[in-house]
């Protein structure tokens, strides 16, 4: 009886411990996509937060002036897959998310985040202080599930001394049975590139002098955006002050980065004794390309000129006016 009840006893002992070894699941963090923000253009001043959708990675701005010019999905895809036990069947794994490395760039550390399932089922998501717990539906044995995760992503101001440019912000992702054990993990990584805003500044009007009326029929006085002035009709003359110059503008931005100058084409000249309307002419309107490179100041020149007409009855004495230069980046 002794010799069978050890045997009986060796016989369910023996197998006991490697069967909960050897059956204990194990995960892989497989893969985490990259979170794209794009390119942002940062606010004069202050910070900016962009808010990334789990489900449909659109971004919006929960707070600050700063402005995304990217229109890419900005939300990450965590892939996990269980080992080949049939513990992962029946078993929820645990994964927690915390903050890793120190952000690049003008972005700070990410400072929430929203969950939506992939073919993975999240159950649960609660703060444990330094870090999230991320709750899923058991992943079954040699198969792999996906989640996705959206995030509140910090944007440093223009008047940061954080340099312009690529910028990333970094977090952790563990897989692991609930109890613990059978872990891994993976970096995943928000993107984007920030660059300073574009602005335009005159350092010179437009002038086109002083002239005198046609005698008889029609003429203009015309000057090119290179200041080079000239006059036709009958009996028109230019007088030598004030001098004629051409309208200056100077455009500041990120350097390399494409920006559109948008230049009127005409512009109403009033006085007191009437108005005329102006035809313009520009050189550095339209598309262009800052100088520079990525990380400094870039610029670019624009110099407005025009032809203003003349005739018989021209409204005497001062005529002035106004024209609206814009700038925006591509």
């Amino acid at each position: 009886m002794i010799r069978l009840l050890l045997a009986a006893l060796c016989i369910v002992l023996l197998p006991f411990v490697p069967i909960s070894a050897a059956h204990a699941q194990s995960y892989t963090v497989d893969t985490i996509t990259d979170a794209n923000f794009g390119d942002i253009v940062s606010a004069a001043s202050g910070q900016t937060v962009l808010r990334s959708s789990a489900s449909s990675g659109s971004v919006t701005v929960v707070s600050g002036s700063g402005v995304r010019l990217s229109n890419t999905s900005a939300n990450a895809e965590v892939t996990i897959s269980c080992s080949n036990t049939f513990a992962c069947n029946t078993t929820n794994v645990q994964v927690t998310l915390a903050l890793a490395g120190s952000p690049t760039g003008r972005v700070g550390y990410i400072t929430a985040i929203s969950l939506a399932n992939g073919t993975a089922t999240v159950t649960s998501a609660y703060s444990a202080g330094s870090y999230i717990v991320i709750n899923l539906a058991p992943i079954p044995r040699r198969s792999s599930r996906t989640f996705l995760i959206g995030f509140d992503l910090p944007v440093d101001g223009n008047d940061s001394a954080d340099p312009t440019g690529s910028a990333t912000s970094s977090y952790l992702i563990t897989a692991q049975r609930a109890t613990g054990g059978g872990s891994d993990s993976l970096v995943g990584n928000i993107i984007a590139k920030v660059i300073r805003p574009v602005s335009i500044a005159k350092t010179q009007d437009l002038q086109f002098g002083s002239v005198t009326r046609p005698t008889s029929g029609s003429g203009a006085v015309t000057l090119t955006p290179d200041g080079i002035v000239s006059v036709t009709g009958t009996n028109v003359r230019r007088f030598p002050s004030p001098a004629a110059t051409a309208a200056q503008f100077t455009v500041s931005g990120e350097g390399g980065q494409a920006v559109t100058v948008s230049v009127p084409t005409t512009m109403t000249l009033s006085g007191s004794g009437g108005s005329v309307t102006a035809t313009l002419t520009n050189s550095g309107g339209g598309a262009q390309v800052l100088s520079g490179a990525t990380g400094s100041v870039g610029t670019v020149d624009v110099s407005v000129g025009g032809s203003v007409p003349l005739t018989g009855s021209s409204a005497l004495g001062t005529l002035t006016g106004t024209m609206t230069v814009m700038v925006q980046y591509n």
